[in-house]
């Protein structure tokens, strides 16, 4: 075996020259058609890009409102309170608390297919 590692194309080389020097012309030109289809794919799947639709950027930070929801009233991670002509037009994060943020990240740790958060029609206890 050779010192340097060998790459699943170098195998597959050297099974093709295998097969024609075993004079099976008919699986070695079949595993050439194979190799011309593996490289076909591999050159089309590294022309993909992402839908427009799902391309977009991140909102900068004139674009969007970080708050935090705590005492009843939503605030700036500021601390100041949020007011309504602040978060018009603009994209608002909501940043959880630490627990809370942990118990999301081991439920998208699962991978679902999809998640929804809702929301209790109960008041929040103190």
């Amino acid at each position: 075996m050779s010192s340097r590692s060998s790459s699943g194309f170098e195998e597959i080389e050297s099974l093709i020259y295998r097969l024609f020097a075993e004079k099976q012309f008919a699986l070695a030109l079949l595993a050439l058609v194979m190799v011309a289809q593996l490289l076909s794919a591999q050159f089309l799947l590294l022309r993909l890009s992402p839908p427009k639709s799902q391309a977009a950027a991140a909102p900068t930070r004139d674009q969007r409102l970080d708050v935090a929801c705590g005492s009843g009233a939503p605030r700036t991670l500021t601390g100041e309170a949020m007011s309504a002509p602040a978060a018009s037009g603009k994209v608002v994060v909501v940043h959880l608390p630490p627990m809370q943020e942990a118990c999301l990240a081991q439920v998208t740790s699962a991978s679902p297919s999809e998640l929804v958060v809702g929301m209790s029609d109960a008041p929040s206890s103190p």
